[in-house]
């Protein structure tokens, strides 16, 4: 006889009753769980909205209250949108484990084969994120197709409009929007505008949560000067990287190295020539290509601060990523850069495309301004959780976007 069997022959009557109400309490907790379908772009897809949704499926994966399913793409967009190497990152391999790769943002068969996967398994709500035009149809389809079968679609906005902007992509971006029940995002500034262009529709905020699942540095890059600047991640002409160049031109000190390290789309020829005009007395290193999470994890560590000079912005991962390591931020005082950094004291504030306003502020900084700034970065991390965020996002804590 199996063991099981004779153990169980030798129970107590009230403990096989109390056993029974166990399993049944179980198997009802497991019908009670909420589904939740999340769609976007998981890693092996090289971006930080792909690190973004990867890391809002595994803090709602780590709930018992939630059934959570995901649906990827295997493709983001046709070649002519995306002039980079590959959209995957081939040091990752395959396709991440519990994603069904079935979305291709140019092929409209799969938006109807993914959406109708959905439907079938009907969730509560739809999860997906908003942050380009070049999606946006697929996205917005899929949003539609869901929502008319009752489940409620929440979109994680990252960007409003495209950072080029036109009347084209502005229209698809709004086309995909306007399929959402409710916003979150990561800065109040985008939320007011969303609350602006759709006043039917509830915007909530959450600074962006800390990634917590990079690399460990092992400390093997040297450093070069006493003051070591990064400049990290896709290189768009958005992201401000020529008044950086120019600033360095203009800071008095004699002591600052700077990395840039992320792929160029388009002007890296002039950004070399930028800084070949500097000459050997400015330290600048170009790493001109896509970097993995090992080297990002020893940029991050060598670096006293990361330089982020945007002309414009809705959101970045770069500051989740100076958070995780601790490293304080020099940034432009645009709206989505001015609410974390004055209300974290995690960094300094320069005039949005004023490079010598930059280079005084690089000229300005010493160590005990470094060192306050880094424990408020650490403090920054320890506080900005994923599951704090979903928690906003299934409306369970009112108040987990209060605290900075």
């Amino acid at each position: 006889m199996d063991l099981k069997v004779i153990l169980k022959s030798r129970q107590h009557p009230s403990e096989l009753l109390r056993e029974r109400e166990r399993n049944r309490a179980l198997t009802q907790s497991v019908l009670d769980r909420q589904k939740i379908a999340v769609v976007g772009p998981f890693p092996p897809i090289r971006s930080g909205i792909a690190k973004h949704t990867e890391a809002v499926a595994r803090a709602f994966e780590a709930r018992e209250d939630i059934e959570v399913r995901r649906w990827g793409f295997s493709k983001q967009y046709p070649a002519v949108l995306y002039p980079g190497g590959s959209e995957r990152d081939i040091v990752k391999g395959a396709q991440t484990s519990g994603v069904a790769e079935s979305l291709s943002g140019p092929n409209p068969l799969t938006w109807r084969r993914t959406a109708r996967e959905i439907q079938l398994w009907n969730p509560s709500t739809l999860i997906m994120p908003a942050w380009t035009f070049a999606v946006a149809p697929a996205l917005g389809w899929i949003a539609r197709q869901v929502s008319a079968s009752s489940s409620k679609v929440c979109m994680i906005v990252h960007n409003a409009y495209d950072h080029e902007s036109h009347r084209l992509k502005d229209r698809l971006t709004s086309w995909q929007l306007s399929a959402a029940d409710r916003f979150v995002t990561h800065n109040i500034a985008l939320a007011k505008e969303l609350e602006t262009r759709f006043p039917e529709k509830p915007a909530k905020v959450f600074p962006h949560p800390t990634f917590d699942d990079v690399p460990v540095a092992t400390g093997q890059l040297a450093r070069r000067s006493k003051l070591e600047l990064l400049f990290f991640g896709l290189v768009r002409p958005y992201k401000g990287l020529d008044i950086l160049l120019d600033a360095m031109s203009l800071v008095t000190r004699d002591d600052v190295s700077l990395t840039i390290a992320g792929e160029f789309w388009q002007h890296q020829e002039e950004t070399q020539a930028r800084i070949d005009r500097l000459g050997p007395d400015h330290s600048v290193e170009l790493l001109a290509r896509y970097v993995g999470d090992d080297e990002m994890a020893e940029l991050f560590d060598r670096a006293d601060a990361v330089v982020l000079p945007y002309r414009s912005v809705s959101g970045s991962g770069v500051v989740s990523l100076a958070f995780h390591y601790q490293k304080p931020i020099i940034a432009s005082d645009l709206p989505g850069f001015a609410e974390i950094l004055r209300a974290s004291g995690a960094g300094w504030l320069f005039k949005t495309g004023d490079a010598a306003d930059l280079a005084a502020t690089i000229d300005r900084l010493g160590r005990d301004d470094l060192a306050g700034a880094s424990e408020a970065a650490g403090r920054s991390a320890r506080e900005l959780t994923w599951s704090k965020f979903v928690s906003m996002i299934l409306c369970d804590d009112e108040n987990a976007g209060a605290k900075i």
